[in-house]
């Protein structure tokens, strides 16, 4: 049985926060559908694309110049998977990059990551291309173009030494942060690393440097590029993004270099599709059997295309019990796959918990609101639909508490919650400082598996509530300190509401 639909949750039960996500949603979708048409169907046609092509060059042709300077067109053209539609792109691919390529996430070159330099420049306006950013700025104010030139601490080429090929994705967050600093006690033990990219819209390449190999098409070049560097071992930091072939591209790379491979897990996407072990209703199934996958992933899709629910597991088990090394960043997180793997998990935690400055205890006045903070990007596994619960029954009750958002929410929340949207880590305490939080709530309800949003927490000495679950639980009591709740407040928020005045009480200064 195979699926094919696209990762979702049961809509939220805030009304507004539905309403506004669905216009949102649709008038991107007319938006993208009438660009796509206009530019590949008129502009890039044989009729009026003819007489209009030209005309549009002419208009363009300061902006197009500036581009082509980083546009690579058989790159580009490897983005297109149809036929058809990739004959017409290819009548002028830089006039269509510059007018929809970009706006639909389509990287002009190997060496520039859009998805990445987006997240680096939050303030760049939201329609403006990318590249054309990134060429406009001053040479003293230029940027790295990918993930892997943002490391400034990577050593020089170390000529002779061993060299680790490392497969990554291209979506950031706490994942990419634990590779970078993987990477770094690779290379304190002598070795090169050799970081393998995603490009989003062409997932069967493998992007190293300027360089472009294409798995699906064979892997001599790659085998004979690991040759000439030296790779003595694979490592795997996340198959997302990737064909469902990748597990057998990797396989037969090993066998044909005769070197082992090793995996990082840092979620549930081997045992789980939708990664999280949350429903689509927003329920934590702890690892529900392949038949309710089935249900719940015909029902509310996943973070692949198209695949088979019952062989998911199987078929990636396999894959874990292959590998020479299976990593993972917690001991809670070694201990769930524990009954999944034939072999032990090694453990390697990306930061150290000692030496933390002591928790500070906050001092409320008995009229003060108890202000609250979540950090970090807020959506359904994270706990989203408990803030807007909790946020409801504030209105509702007029119970002392003020909640915000240090960061970008996946669904509307109520008027009264205040969120800051997407930030730099730079800015953190920036934000913090204007939040002034007497308490950080991480009210998560999936087993995360490190979280480094509760270091950031940890390092500022601020109290920290956590539900008991996953690692950020088994951190703050391994610590002793912060509230660690029971985990069905998360779904009780009369109780939820209630602890959390208890513990507003404990500190209002008498």
């Amino acid at each position: 049985m195979r699926v094919r639909t696209p990762s979702r949750y049961k809509p939220s039960p805030w009304r507004a926060a539905r309403i506004r996500h669905s216009v949102n949603a649709a008038v991107e979708f007319v938006f993208t559908n009438l660009a796509a048409l206009f530019v590949e169907g008129i502009v890039l046609g044989r009729m009026i694309g003819g007489v209009l092509r030209p005309a549009m060059v002419h208009v363009m042709a300061p902006r197009l110049a500036l581009l082509e300077r980083c546009f690579d067109r058989d790159f580009y053209l490897c983005q297109f998977e149809g036929e058809a539609q990739r004959r017409r792109v290819a009548r002028a691919p830089l006039l269509h990059y510059a007018l929809l390529g970009w706006r639909t996430r389509r990287a002009p070159a190997p060496g520039f990551d859009p998805a990445f330099y987006r997240r680096q420049y939050l303030e760049r306006t939201p329609g403006m291309d990318p590249l054309l950013h990134h060429l406009e700025r001053p040479r003293s104010q230029k940027s790295h173009r990918n993930e892997v030139e943002a490391r400034s601490d990577r050593p020089p080429w170390r000529e002779g030494a061993e060299a680790v090929l490392v497969f990554h994705h291209g979506r950031g967050g706490g994942s990419s942060r634990f590779l970078d600093l993987y990477e770094r006690d690779l290379e304190k033990g002598g070795r090169n690393v050799l970081r393998v990219r995603t490009i989003l819209k062409a997932p069967t390449l493998a992007v190293i440097g300027d360089q472009t190999f294409d798995l699906s098409s064979g892997l001599e070049s790659l085998v004979e590029f690991a040759h000439r560097r030296g790779v003595t071992r694979l490592l795997v930091n996340h198959l997302i993004d990737r064909p469902l072939a990748m597990m057998a591209w990797v396989s037969e790379l090993s066998a044909r270099l005769a070197v082992p491979y090793d995996i990082v897990v840092h979620d549930y996407f081997m045992l789980c599709p939708r990664i999280a072990l949350v429903t689509g209703p927003g329920a934590f199934c702890n690892v529900a059997p392949p038949e309710t996958c089935v249900r719940c992933v015909t029902d509310y899709g996943a973070e692949v295309g198209e695949f088979d629910p019952l062989s998911w597991r199987r078929d990636h088990v396999s894959f874990l019990a292959g590998a020479d090394r299976v990593v993972a960043p917690s001991d809670d997180l070694a201990t769930r796959m524990m009954g999944y793997l034939p072999k032990p998990i090694a453990v390697w935690e990306p930061e150290r918990d000692a030496g933390l400055p002591p928790e500070c205890t906050p001092s409320v006045l008995a009229t003060e609101h108890l202000r609250i903070a979540t950090l970090g990007a807020l959506n359904v596994s994270k706990g989203l639909r408990v803030v807007q619960a909790l946020a409801e029954a504030v209105e509702q009750t007029g119970a002392p508490l003020r909640l915000s958002v240090l960061g970008p929410a996946s669904e509307g929340l109520p008027h009264s919650v205040a969120v800051s949207g997407a930030y730099l880590p730079q800015n953190l305490d920036r934000l913090l400082a204007e939040t002034a939080p007497h308490v950080v709530f991480l009210p998560a309800i999936w087993p995360e598996t490190w979280s480094f949003v509760l270091t950031a927490a940890l390092e500022r000495g601020l109290p920290v509530i956590v539900f008991d679950i996953g690692a950020p639980a088994a951190r703050l009591r391994r610590l002793g300190r912060g509230h660690v709740l029971p985990r069905e407040l998360s779904t009780d928020t009369a109780r939820l509401l209630k602890t959390l005045l208890e513990i507003r009480d404990r500190w209002v200064a008498r």
